[in-house]
Protein backbone atom coordinates (compact mmCIF):
# COMPACT_ATOMS: atom_id res chain seq x y z
CA UNK A 1 0.00 0.00 0.00
CA UNK A 2 1.27 3.65 -0.77
CA UNK A 3 1.85 6.30 1.67
CA UNK A 4 -1.48 7.86 0.52
CA UNK A 5 -1.65 11.72 0.46
CA UNK A 6 -4.77 12.91 -1.47
CA UNK A 7 -7.17 9.41 -0.59
CA UNK A 8 -7.55 7.28 2.52
CA UNK A 9 -8.34 3.94 2.68
CA UNK A 10 -9.84 1.73 5.95
CA UNK A 11 -11.41 -1.39 6.58
CA UNK A 12 -14.94 -1.98 9.11
CA UNK A 13 -15.76 -5.59 8.80
CA UNK A 14 -16.09 -6.63 5.18
CA UNK A 15 -16.25 -3.27 3.64
CA UNK A 16 -13.53 -1.38 2.63
CA UNK A 17 -13.48 2.51 2.00
CA UNK A 18 -12.02 4.85 -0.54
CA UNK A 19 -12.29 8.75 0.17
CA UNK A 20 -11.37 11.51 -2.29
CA UNK A 21 -9.69 13.77 0.18
CA UNK A 22 -8.96 17.06 -1.48
CA UNK A 23 -12.08 19.05 0.38
CA UNK A 24 -11.11 22.46 -0.14
CA UNK A 25 -10.69 21.51 -3.95
CA UNK A 26 -13.91 19.71 -3.65
CA UNK A 27 -12.11 16.14 -4.22
CA UNK A 28 -11.15 17.52 -8.01
CA UNK A 29 -8.57 14.91 -9.41
CA UNK A 30 -4.94 15.57 -10.06
CA UNK A 31 -2.60 12.46 -11.45
CA UNK A 32 -1.43 12.08 -8.04
CA UNK A 33 -4.95 11.28 -6.66
CA UNK A 34 -5.94 8.92 -9.93
CA UNK A 35 -2.47 6.90 -8.76
CA UNK A 36 -3.11 6.69 -5.24
CA UNK A 37 -6.79 5.52 -6.41
CA UNK A 38 -5.93 2.79 -8.52
CA UNK A 39 -3.31 1.61 -5.91
CA UNK A 40 -6.16 1.20 -3.00
CA UNK A 41 -8.67 -0.53 -5.76
CA UNK A 42 -4.84 -2.34 -5.90
CA UNK A 43 -5.16 -3.29 -2.13
CA UNK A 44 -8.94 -3.67 -1.94
CA UNK A 45 -8.78 -6.55 -4.36
CA UNK A 46 -6.09 -8.09 -2.94
CA UNK A 47 -7.38 -7.84 0.06
CA UNK A 48 -9.82 -11.18 0.78
CA UNK A 49 -11.17 -10.08 3.36
CA UNK A 50 -13.00 -6.96 1.41
CA UNK A 51 -16.05 -7.85 0.41
CA UNK A 52 -17.48 -4.55 -0.84
CA UNK A 53 -15.87 -1.11 -1.50
CA UNK A 54 -17.72 2.27 -0.90
CA UNK A 55 -15.90 4.90 -2.90
CA UNK A 56 -17.19 8.41 -1.45
CA UNK A 57 -15.95 12.19 -1.51
CA UNK A 58 -14.37 14.00 1.95
CA UNK A 59 -16.67 17.45 2.36
CA UNK A 60 -19.37 18.84 0.69
CA UNK A 61 -18.84 16.77 -2.53
CA UNK A 62 -18.18 13.17 -4.10
CA UNK A 63 -16.01 14.93 -6.78
CA UNK A 64 -16.03 17.96 -8.99
CA UNK A 65 -13.74 16.79 -11.97
CA UNK A 66 -10.60 17.25 -13.04
CA UNK A 67 -8.46 20.10 -11.27
CA UNK A 68 -8.18 22.36 -13.96
CA UNK A 69 -5.63 24.63 -12.23
CA UNK A 70 -3.33 22.09 -11.62
CA UNK A 71 -3.21 18.51 -12.55
CA UNK A 72 0.80 18.28 -11.59
CA UNK A 73 2.19 17.69 -8.06
CA UNK A 74 6.07 16.88 -7.30
CA UNK A 75 6.62 13.99 -8.07
CA UNK A 76 3.02 13.34 -10.14
CA UNK A 77 3.81 15.78 -13.11
CA UNK A 78 1.48 16.13 -15.94
CA UNK A 79 3.06 15.11 -18.40
CA UNK A 80 1.73 16.16 -22.16
CA UNK A 81 2.20 13.23 -24.96
CA UNK A 82 2.71 14.22 -28.44
CA UNK A 83 -0.95 11.80 -28.84
CA UNK A 84 -3.63 13.70 -27.53
CA UNK A 85 -6.00 10.95 -27.47
CA UNK A 86 -3.80 8.51 -26.22
CA UNK A 87 -2.67 10.82 -23.47
CA UNK A 88 -6.52 11.27 -22.50
CA UNK A 89 -7.13 7.78 -22.18
CA UNK A 90 -3.64 6.37 -20.95
CA UNK A 91 -2.35 9.35 -19.77
CA UNK A 92 -0.74 8.63 -16.04
CA UNK A 93 -3.38 9.39 -13.13
CA UNK A 94 -5.97 9.39 -15.89
CA UNK A 95 -9.85 9.40 -14.44
CA UNK A 96 -10.26 6.89 -17.43
CA UNK A 97 -7.94 4.13 -15.94
CA UNK A 98 -9.75 4.63 -12.62
CA UNK A 99 -13.03 4.08 -14.63
CA UNK A 100 -12.03 0.68 -15.96
CA UNK A 101 -10.11 -0.54 -12.81
CA UNK A 102 -13.60 -0.09 -10.59
CA UNK A 103 -15.20 -1.97 -13.56
CA UNK A 104 -13.12 -4.85 -12.91
CA UNK A 105 -12.99 -5.13 -9.55
CA UNK A 106 -14.18 -8.10 -8.86
CA UNK A 107 -16.47 -7.08 -5.85
CA UNK A 108 -19.36 -4.70 -5.61
CA UNK A 109 -18.36 -0.91 -5.30
CA UNK A 110 -21.26 1.31 -4.25
CA UNK A 111 -20.69 5.09 -4.73
CA UNK A 112 -21.87 7.28 -1.07
CA UNK A 113 -22.02 10.32 -2.79
CA UNK A 114 -23.23 14.02 -2.09
CA UNK A 115 -22.63 17.34 -3.70
CA UNK A 116 -21.08 17.53 -7.08
CA UNK A 117 -20.27 14.60 -9.52
CA UNK A 118 -19.12 16.27 -12.08
CA UNK A 119 -17.17 15.85 -14.83
CA UNK A 120 -14.19 12.97 -14.38
CA UNK A 121 -15.98 12.85 -10.71
CA UNK A 122 -19.43 11.73 -12.63
CA UNK A 123 -17.54 9.08 -14.78
CA UNK A 124 -16.21 8.11 -11.00
CA UNK A 125 -19.55 7.72 -10.11
CA UNK A 126 -20.78 5.78 -12.80
CA UNK A 127 -18.44 3.22 -12.59
CA UNK A 128 -19.60 2.35 -9.47
CA UNK A 129 -21.79 -0.95 -9.40
CA UNK A 130 -24.52 0.95 -7.48
CA UNK A 131 -25.07 4.82 -6.12
CA UNK A 132 -26.50 5.93 -3.06
CA UNK A 133 -26.73 9.66 -3.06
CA UNK A 134 -27.74 12.41 -0.88
CA UNK A 135 -30.74 14.74 -1.86
CA UNK A 136 -28.08 17.50 -2.29
CA UNK A 137 -26.03 16.02 -5.29
CA UNK A 138 -26.22 16.95 -8.15
CA UNK A 139 -24.84 15.22 -11.67
CA UNK A 140 -23.27 16.87 -14.38
CA UNK A 141 -20.90 16.94 -17.39
CA UNK A 142 -19.78 20.80 -17.55
CA UNK A 143 -16.90 19.85 -20.59
CA UNK A 144 -18.37 22.08 -23.08
CA UNK A 145 -18.39 24.90 -20.82
CA UNK A 146 -15.05 24.68 -20.76
CA UNK A 147 -14.24 24.55 -24.58
CA UNK A 148 -13.74 20.47 -24.19
CA UNK A 149 -14.86 17.87 -25.79
CA UNK A 150 -16.78 15.26 -23.14
CA UNK A 151 -15.86 11.45 -22.37
CA UNK A 152 -18.90 10.35 -21.59
CA UNK A 153 -19.03 6.97 -22.85
CA UNK A 154 -20.73 5.15 -19.38
CA UNK A 155 -23.66 7.74 -19.42
CA UNK A 156 -25.78 6.62 -22.54
CA UNK A 157 -26.47 3.08 -20.96
CA UNK A 158 -28.04 5.16 -17.86
CA UNK A 159 -29.79 7.91 -19.25
CA UNK A 160 -30.16 6.85 -23.26
CA UNK A 161 -28.66 8.94 -26.08
CA UNK A 162 -31.22 11.47 -26.36
CA UNK A 163 -30.17 12.70 -22.33
CA UNK A 164 -26.65 12.19 -22.71
CA UNK A 165 -26.88 14.71 -25.64
CA UNK A 166 -28.77 16.65 -24.14
CA UNK A 167 -25.96 16.60 -20.84
CA UNK A 168 -23.41 16.77 -22.92
CA UNK A 169 -24.54 19.68 -25.30
CA UNK A 170 -25.56 21.87 -22.52
CA UNK A 171 -23.09 21.12 -19.76
CA UNK A 172 -26.52 21.38 -17.40
CA UNK A 173 -26.84 19.49 -14.11
CA UNK A 174 -29.27 17.01 -12.87
CA UNK A 175 -30.23 17.31 -9.58
CA UNK A 176 -30.92 14.24 -7.88
CA UNK A 177 -34.50 13.26 -8.30
CA UNK A 178 -34.24 13.36 -11.59
CA UNK A 179 -30.66 11.30 -11.44
CA UNK A 180 -32.62 8.63 -9.65
CA UNK A 181 -35.90 8.54 -12.32
CA UNK A 182 -33.23 8.46 -14.96
CA UNK A 183 -31.65 5.93 -13.47
CA UNK A 184 -28.02 7.04 -12.15
CA UNK A 185 -29.14 6.67 -8.53
CA UNK A 186 -29.96 3.56 -6.78
CA UNK A 187 -31.12 5.31 -3.87
CA UNK A 188 -31.71 9.31 -2.58
CA UNK A 189 -31.48 10.13 1.09
CA UNK A 190 -31.57 13.22 3.36
CA UNK A 191 -27.65 14.54 3.48
CA UNK A 192 -27.93 13.09 7.01
CA UNK A 193 -28.79 9.49 6.21
CA UNK A 194 -26.25 8.84 3.62
CA UNK A 195 -23.54 7.15 5.65
CA UNK A 196 -25.88 5.58 7.21
CA UNK A 197 -28.50 4.09 4.41
CA UNK A 198 -24.81 2.95 2.36
CA UNK A 199 -23.59 1.06 4.99
CA UNK A 200 -26.54 -0.59 5.20
CA UNK A 201 -26.53 -1.64 1.50
CA UNK A 202 -22.75 -2.38 1.79
CA UNK A 203 -23.08 -4.83 4.88
CA UNK A 204 -25.88 -6.41 3.08
CA UNK A 205 -23.86 -7.17 0.21
CA UNK A 206 -20.70 -8.23 1.95
CA UNK A 207 -22.94 -10.97 3.78
CA UNK A 208 -23.60 -12.12 0.61
CA UNK A 209 -21.86 -15.03 -1.42
CA UNK A 210 -18.38 -13.14 -2.68
CA UNK A 211 -17.27 -15.34 -5.52
CA UNK A 212 -21.29 -15.56 -7.39
CA UNK A 213 -21.27 -11.52 -6.83
CA UNK A 214 -17.97 -11.24 -8.84
CA UNK A 215 -18.95 -12.70 -11.53
CA UNK A 216 -22.63 -11.32 -11.68
CA UNK A 217 -20.83 -7.81 -11.73
CA UNK A 218 -18.62 -9.45 -14.59
CA UNK A 219 -21.50 -10.85 -16.21
CA UNK A 220 -23.55 -7.60 -16.01
CA UNK A 221 -20.32 -5.64 -17.23
CA UNK A 222 -19.08 -7.15 -19.97
CA UNK A 223 -22.22 -9.58 -21.28
CA UNK A 224 -22.32 -12.76 -22.84
CA UNK A 225 -20.43 -11.21 -25.75
CA UNK A 226 -17.64 -13.44 -27.00
CA UNK A 227 -14.91 -12.14 -29.46
CA UNK A 228 -14.87 -15.24 -32.47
Amino acid sequence: MMDYKLITWDKAGSVGRITLNRPAQLNAINVQMMVELLDALDVSESDEGVRVVVLTGAGRSFCAGDDLKGMGTPGFEHRTEPDEVKQYVYGRGRWVQAVDAIRRLPKPVIGMIRGHAWGGGLNLALACDLRVVSESASFCAPFVRWGMATGCNLLPYFVGIGVAMEMALTGEALDAQRAERLGIANRVVPDEQLEEATLELANKLAAGPPRALGFTKAAVVKGWWREP
